[in-house]
């Protein structure tokens, strides 16, 4: 389905949007002696701070799925106590082979790869690093010797085994905790950033207005 075009040739949303931020978070700044803040600038000013709202909601949905979800995983390892790579298992063994979140964090090297670690990615590295000398001593008297060419590892969700180093479980245990970590805590973030946004948009003309007025009286306009 296409999506509904106003007359204006913006989409219903878009112009909902716009809407919604002229009114409750626009910027009416007061002429200013010693400044000049109109137009772009103030649209500028308005989008930093919707931005700026915006970014502590995501990182505090970014938060609870790192906590809760990916640290469920984390404190699964932990339980089965997969400490190294003799100890290590696969994501069927641990329960999270149709885990799409985890399958997907795995497949593309995120947050889980800081800490934990995969056998069959060591051992590709380690293989590397072997034929990386090798290369390195072959090619050592030439004036300008080619370049290692580097493999990427290919990610097997259904095939790699996983640990957790332990000397990182403490720092682990204490990063994934999941203490505070909930859905109310998130909507008491969601209603404290457009509080901020509101609060600072409403605020922030007179601030600026009040700087102006110190500024010219400091200078004896």
């Amino acid at each position: 389905m296409s999506s509904l075009v106003l007359a204006s040739g913006k989409g219903l949303f878009e112009e909902i949007w716009e809407s919604l931020v002229d009114r409750y978070f626009s910027l009416d700044m007061p002429y200013f002696e010693n400044f000049n803040i109109r137009g772009n600038t103030v649209s500028m000013l308005r989008m930093l701070i919707i931005g700026l709202s915006i970014g502590i909601i995501i990182t505090a949905f970014s938060t609870l799925f790192n906590k809760r979800h990916l640290g469920d995983f984390v404190r699964k390892l932990m339980y089965e106590e997969c400490f190294s790579a003799d100890s290590a298992k696969t994501l069927a063994e641990l329960g999270y082979l149709k885990d799409p979140a985890v399958r997907g964090v795995i497949k593309s090297g995120g947050t889980l790869s800081r800490w934990v670690r995969c056998v069959e990615e060591d051992e590709f590295l380690a293989e590397m690093e072997i034929k990386r000398a090798e290369f390195n001593e072959l090619h050592k008297n030439e004036k300008k010797p080619p370049k290692f060419k580097e493999v990427e590892f290919k990610r097997d969700c259904n095939t790699m085994h996983f640990y957790l180093p332990e000397e990182k479980k403490y720092a682990a245990d204490v990063k994934f905790d999941s203490a505070g970590a909930n859905a109310v805590s998130v909507l008491f973030v969601i209603i404290g950033a457009v509080a901020f946004c509101l609060f600072v948009c409403y605020m922030l003309p007179d601030v600026l207005k009040l700087i102006d007025n110190f500024i010219t009286i400091v200078s004896g306009k």
